[in-house]
């Protein structure tokens, strides 16, 4: 009985230790109260910090046009925590000991927003056009790369210092304006104005948004605390994504943003995309996208590999905790070693055991969907695969009216090589073609092998007559380079194609209706003589493509 009561004592005594008073600090966001940061109010009002013994000041921001640089306040003490952008890595390699700890928003929310009745409608659209940004343009990378991304030179854009006001774009003194996908667009619904998003992404520009960072003399002098609001804020974002109403109703009750209720939806709506909760861990952060955002952001001009970047991204691995909540830890964990051992070796056996299981589980439904997805030949999408990514983009089309082109290829007389190669040759022809159908597309389009010697190309964020010229280089390729067929004493061999082309119209009830005229088009180049690219236009006749 008396070590009954000794080891009570010593639990007494250790966890008093932990609920001593509570450690004050300050998370310094990077603007006003608003859904934007819904986890970490979510994590004071439910008690995710004051469990990991944090008492955390969340401090808004650009209230009364006045702005304090999240980065700035950090790293002179201010707050030991902030909230900022992927810019943050630009920071980190010009000398600033920042440490990013999670990404709360895996995609970025900033696109550019411009009129419907702009005629807008591509990045190409955009140049010698009055585009609003943010100052400085470090600010706005991510913006202006896919203009050097598509072959636009700094001195075709006309960039104009953002107000943080949309009525210059209503009025029609801008052409562009950068926002939030967020904030933005409600506004302009709720006037009833009809827009256009020009997503980076859509130029394979994809950095993330929101990110958690401190600095690193916080995180070498309190690791334990650095992990412990890390962990209380990423409870705090899972909390408030599986609950965005009850969250909003304490938001407008308590922290007084400047939107309504029905904005704050919107905005929740709109984060719940970009952060994409339901299939990404919420924080995650991989290094090989911080090094491609980091050689973004230093205009490709700087070189930048994994190993600069290893202070820059947060592990948890490598920092030991302090000596003194170490020792508390310590003996803790002895004591229960006495009484817990047993279940604990059971438990890792079965979980481990457990992990394998699930490993190869999803390991091999990995390679189904891959064999599933993927033609065997030439290793491109097969048509199951181009379907689904068909579908989505339709969907993406009703929602935001995001144009897109479908182009079917066939190789001409393929029977003939056939029947004078034989079949292993007419399979290297297959691969060779297609091949080089996909070194000379974009990153965003997306290829298949449809059936036989037919391939299908979907070229996103695309209209007819640009789709027609991207084809015509195609063709050219394929006309001007011979194929050599292995095992052949003949010569070089000359390859044409046919191509058909469509556009998804305002009309399109069904994803594969443009699918569907891309083939009428193709069957009616192959009728006319072949080699040739043939368009189907907007008065459903077909014609030869010119401009």
């Amino acid at each position: 009985m008396a070590g009954f009561r000794w080891i009570v004592f010593l639990f007494a005594l250790c966890f008093s230790s932990f609920s001593s008073a509570a450690e004050r600090i300050v998370l310094q966001l990077k603007w006003v109260n608003q859904f934007q940061f819904a986890g970490y109010y979510a994590a004071v009002e439910k008690g995710f910090y004051k469990a990991a013994g944090l008492d955390v000041e969340l401090r808004p921001n650009g209230y009364n046009g006045s702005f304090v640089s999240p980065v700035d306040a950090v790293l002179k003490g201010d707050a030991q925590y902030g909230i900022s952008n992927s810019g943050l890595v630009l920071d980190y390699l010009n000398g600033k000991p920042v440490v990013v700890l999670a990404a709360t928003l895996q995609h970025s929310a900033v696109s550019w927003i411009v009129l419907e009745k702009s005629g807008i409608r591509s990045i190409h659209d955009m140049a010698k056009k009055r585009l609003m940004t943010a100052f400085p343009l470090t600010e706005s990378l991510e913006l202006l790369e896919p203009f050097r991304a598509e072959g636009i030179p700094p001195s075709k854009l006309q960039l104009v210092p953002t107000g943080f006001d949309l009525q210059p774009l209503i009025d029609g003194e801008i052409d562009a304006y950068d926002g939030y996908v967020t904030n933005e667009p409600f506004l302009l619904e709720e006037k009833g104005i009809p827009y256009r998003l020009i997503d980076p992404r859509t130029y394979g520009i994809d950095f993330y948004g929101d990110v958690l960072f401190t600095s690193q003399s916080e995180l070498n002098t309190h690791p334990e605390r650095v992990a412990a609001f890390r962990k209380a804020s990423m409870d705090g974002w899972r909390y408030a994504m599986a609950h965005p109403e009850e969250i909003i109703e304490l938001i407008m009750q308590k922290y007084a943003p400047q939107k309504s209720s029905e904005h704050l939806r919107f905005e929740a709506k709109a984060m719940w995309n970009l952060m994409q909760p339901d299939i990404i861990e919420i924080g995650h952060m991989n290094p090989g996208r911080w090094l491609r955002i980091a050689e973004v952001m230093t205009e490709h001009q700087r070189l930048v590999d994994a190993q600069m970047l290893n202070r820059f991204i947060y592990n948890q691995d490598d920092y030991q905790l302090s000596l003194s909540r170490y020792v508390r830890i310590a003996v803790i964990s002895s004591i229960m070693a006495f009484l817990l051992a047993g279940i604990v070796i059971w438990t890792y056996r079965t979980n481990r055991r457990l992990q394998r299981e699930v490993e190869a589980r999803q390991q091999a439904e990995q390679q189904l969907r891959h064999l599933s997805e993927t033609d065997a030949l030439t290793g491109l999408a097969n048509r199951r695969a181009f379907d689904q990514q068909l579908r989505k983009e339709f969907q993406r089309f009703l929602r935001y009216r995001h144009p897109f082109s479908i182009v079917m290829v066939d190789i001409d007389w393929f029977k003939r090589i056939n029947d004078t190669y034989g079949h292993p040759s007419g399979d290297h022809v297959l691969t060779e073609f297609a091949w080089r159908l996909r070194d000379h597309i974009r990153k965003t389009d997306i290829l298949a092998r449809i059936g036989g010697e037919e391939f299908a190309i979907m070229m996103p964020e695309t209209y007819p007559l640009e789709a027609k010229k991207r084809t015509e280089l195609l063709q050219q390729i394929i006309n001007t380079t011979p194929f050599q067929i292995a095992g052949s004493n003949n010569s070089p061999l000359m390859i044409t194609a046919s191509f058909g082309i469509s556009c998804v119209a305002d009309n399109d009830l069904q994803a594969d209706a443009p699918l569907i005229r891309a083939d009428t088009a193709l069957y009616k180049a192959k009728n006319n003589g072949r080699n040739q690219v043939m368009l189907f236009n907007d008065e459903n006749i077909l014609t030869l493509a010119v401009d």
